[in-house]
């Protein structure tokens, strides 16, 4: 007679045959994992109790079974108990991670709208290239989390303790931004993988290649890619032009006076001769002068007179370029979908301190094109603009005062100013008063100001701090020179600082039942600091423990970084050297998010309310500044503390929360944490008093900050309003700022303005609404993540 069959049920609900092996391997694998031998007799009476129990009942659940395990070890060895538990928590994560990874492809498959799909606002997720890209991602971030991560900071991760950035690019050790020194690439050429690119001779070809090299460097990196003095970069291509532009007005005067059939030189020949004699750009006396020499020195037929409208043609020409030229290059950087899922390049360019006429006639032009915006008129996304403020370059009280007391003619050019480039800052008041962009950089800001710049330097912007337009700051440098030029940041991580602050408060109250309410915030306050020193230094070591990967990259894996000395060291390099050296000049990053919402956890007030709230933020994040310089001094690498620009990990942190402690009113019960050190958008403070209050915190997060203020209506209406809110940020120390207002544009009609329901002309209702996100556009809220979709809802308007 056969023995009747033993089946288990399996969790998901499926039957599967006994087999009494599997609950061998078990716990042979906790023997082994306390390096001991499995005993025997003990897992004989394991299996032989197991089948017992299955035999009266036919059929068992697998926990079932794993729990009648566990029993019988305990009894025997509670050591070997302890590890076949842990063994079994492993296998259910393990478990899980497949069924939430199975569960995440299908909402890919699926064009499911939410937070993976649409985790990255520049993406189209929905393409079929979106959907590689984001299928790629989530496999990679899976295979980093079982594979690479040291077991405890994937914990970490997983548990919404910390977050580390960018883990799908984790395998490929790629770095997260860079800074260009364009023109050491325009001066020396370039090569791609199919050839080489020689020097440009125009503005257009130089405005080409800048968009070609964000596009080949965007490849070898995650995050963002910066150029930190745009105008001096760009100047030599106006110059270039106009060279041009003279030297064929000449020849062509020439050609029609030459009435004698006199042989004369080509027009490359008189070409040439100009650009030798390097004629500064305009057509007042000292350029006619030298256009003269160049006339006689040649022997043309051309007199003083047609010189005279050989350079006022040349000067109208090379602006037609130039403009020409700044609007191919914004329209190629909206249109050049270079990075996978159909995104454009994440592009950044710092300007405003060239005080030569090739650079004012660039910026003047960028502005302009930035003004009158795409194909139809759209505001340009990208690139991120930057105006750097400079004291007695483009800025002045005396200047600021004159212009707001009669702004209309300042704005025309009718007020002579002290600083030679002040006429700019108010263009670029203007242009973000209507296209959102530029931001400003404070080049004056106690922690941005260098000793080294000196006004009279024609490399002076080696000495001028850059951002990148999310926020990141790459500038101060234990390995070399400070400077933001040919470096980037490699990675950062950032802290859940609202859970530290629940946490601690529900431990002070458990300690301190019977306390009052102030000496229990005081113990919540001590926890709190504690606890986020230890969680800061876990994300330090984690920074190294990432680092130590990356710099085992060698060279060729970065063939047009490294290849080009984009990344500054790099090109000295062979392409297997490892890169280990290079890498020292960029930065690692301790980010944070939710200091508004950890200060409502402590004191349920938030740091703009409470004196107390403030001073106890401004302590936590002094606490991360004393780690990163321990860690500065133990590794010699550039730590810094970010203040974390959060996309996606705004809502990621706050679902996390709310599972494990439920809404917590005032703290958690958005889908949103607050970004950094950020007022509360929902805060109803004065636009001063968001700007005074927020500046301080400026000083402590060198690895990047912003301050935006939040306006209502049509700020190109009332221009002055940007130039007094720029001077508040100047005076108060900010570091990088931003205004923010709405920008609205009906897709039928085309209508601009602000618009709140439906189109005031056509009546439409399909309406793209250009808001800022973390640091960057987007022209439609429904390519956000549902936190920064809530968190833009609730922006207050500051007044």
């Amino acid at each position: 007679m056969s023995k009747p069959q033993l089946h288990v049920v399996k969790r998901d609900g499926s039957v599967d045959d006994f087999n009494p092996a599997k609950i061998r391997t078990a716990v042979g694998r906790a023997y082994t994992a306390n390096g001991r031998e499995p005993q025997t007799q003990v897992v004989d009476h394991i299996v032989a109790l197991v089948t017992r129990e299955l035999q009266a009942k036919g059929e068992l659940k697998v926990e079932e079974i794993q729990d009648m395990v566990e029993k019988e070890l305990m009894a025997f060895n509670p050591f070997i108990a302890k590890k076949y538990i842990i063994y079994r928590e492993w296998r259910n994560t393990e478990r899980h991670k497949r069924t939430e990874l199975k569960h995440t492809m299908d909402g890919i498959v699926q064009i499911e709208t939410n937070d993976v799909n649409l985790s990255n606002a520049n993406m189209s997720s929905h393409t079929p290239a979106g959907q590689m890209m984001t299928f790629a991602s989530e496999v990679t971030k899976d295979y980093t989390r079982k594979y690479l991560l040291n077991p405890r900071y994937a914990q970490a991760h997983a548990n919404g303790d910390i977050h580390i950035h960018d883990m799908d690019y984790y395998p490929t050790k790629t770095t997260t931004c860079l800074q260009y020194d364009l023109q050491d690439l325009f001066e020396r050429g370039f090569h791609t993988k199919n050839g080489t690119v020689r020097t440009p001779q125009s503005i257009q070809s130089y405005a080409t290649l800048a968009t070609i090299i964000f596009q080949t460097n965007q490849n070898e990196q995650h995050g963002g890619q910066a150029i930190p003095a745009f105008d001096f970069f760009m100047a030599p291509g106006v110059r270039k032009s106009f060279w041009k532009h003279v030297g064929r007005n000449i020849s062509f005067i020439a050609e029609l006076g030459n009435t004698e059939g006199k042989e004369l030189p080509n027009e490359k020949t008189i070409c040439r001769t100009v650009r030798e004699a390097e004629i500064a750009l305009g057509n007042g006396k000292q350029e006619l002068e030298a256009v003269s020499g160049i006339v006689a020195q040649l022997g043309l037929p051309v007199s003083e007179q047609q010189l005279q409208v050989a350079l006022d043609k040349a000067l109208a020409a090379t602006e037609r370029d130039t403009h020409q030229a700044m609007e191919g290059f914004i329209h190629n950087l909206n249109t050049m979908h270079s990075r996978g899922g159909n995104q454009v390049v994440f592009s950044s360019i710092n300007y405003g301190t060239d005080t030569s006429p090739e650079g004012r006639m660039l910026i003047r032009c960028l502005l302009q094109a930035t003004e009158e915006g795409l194909g139809q008129g759209e505001v340009p996304i990208f690139p991120i603009q930057i105006f750097k403020v400079k004291d007695g370059v483009n800025y002045s009280t005396h200047d600021i005062e004159a212009a707001l007391a009669n702004y209309e003619a300042a704005a025309k050019g009718e007020i002579a100013f002290d600083c030679p480039n002040f006429d700019l800052f108010l263009l670029a008041c203007q242009t973000t008063a209507r296209a959102l962009f530029p931001n400003f950089v404070f080049l004056d800001t106690p922690f941005n100001a260098d000793p080294d710049w000196k006004a009279d330097d024609p490399k002076r912007y080696f000495h001028e701090v850059a951002t990148m337009g999310c926020r990141t700051r790459v500038y101060e440098n234990l390995n070399g020179p400070r400077t933001s030029i040919g470096r980037g940041n490699l990675s950062f991580t950032s802290i859940n600082m609202p859970r530290l602050a629940i946490l601690a408060r529900q431990n002070a109250e458990s300690r301190l039942p019977e306390a009052t309410n102030e000496r229990i915030q005081q113990e919540a306050k001590k926890l709190f600091l504690g606890s986020l020193r230890e969680m800061a230094t876990l994300v330090a070591d984690q920074l190294y423990e990432r680092y130590q990967y990356q710099q085992t990259a060698v060279a060729r894996q970065f063939p047009f970084m490294m290849g080009n000395d984009v990344w500054k060291g790099g090109g000295a390099l062979n392409p297997n050297d490892k890169v280990a050296e290079v890498l020292k000049q960029g930065t690692l990053g301790i980010g944070f998010i939710g200091g508004h919402n950890a200060m409502m956890a402590l004191y349920g007030q938030s740091h703009a309310q409470s004196t107390e709230a403030w001073n106890t933020l401004h302590e936590a994040i002094g606490v991360l500044g004393q780690v990163v310089e321990e860690y500065k001094q133990r590794y010699g690498l550039n730590y810094s503390v970010l203040a974390t620009p959060a996309e996606g990990l705004s809502g990621r942190f706050t679902k996390a929360d709310q599972k494990r402690f439920g809404i917590i009113k005032g703290v958690n019960d958005r889908d949103y944490y607050v970004n950094s050190f950020h007022i509360d958008v929902k805060e109803p403070v004065s636009i001063l008093d968001k700007i005074r209050l927020e500046a301080p915190f400026h000083a402590q997060t060198l690895g990047g900050h912003i301050t935006y203020v939040e306006l209502d209506g049509e700020a190109k209406k009332n221009v002055k309003v940007m130039v007094k809110i720029v001077r508040a940020m100047h005076d108060a120390g900010i570091g990088y700022g931003s205004i923010n207002h709405p920008v609205d544009t009906c897709k039928r009609c085309g209508y601009k303005g602000v618009i709140y329901d439906k189109c005031p002309v056509c009546q439409s209702d399909q309406i793209a609404r250009l808001r800022r996100i973390t640091g960057y556009l987007t022209g439609s809220l429904e390519s956000w993540n549902s936190a920064k979709q809530a968190e833009e809802h609730d922006r207050v308007k500051h007044r």
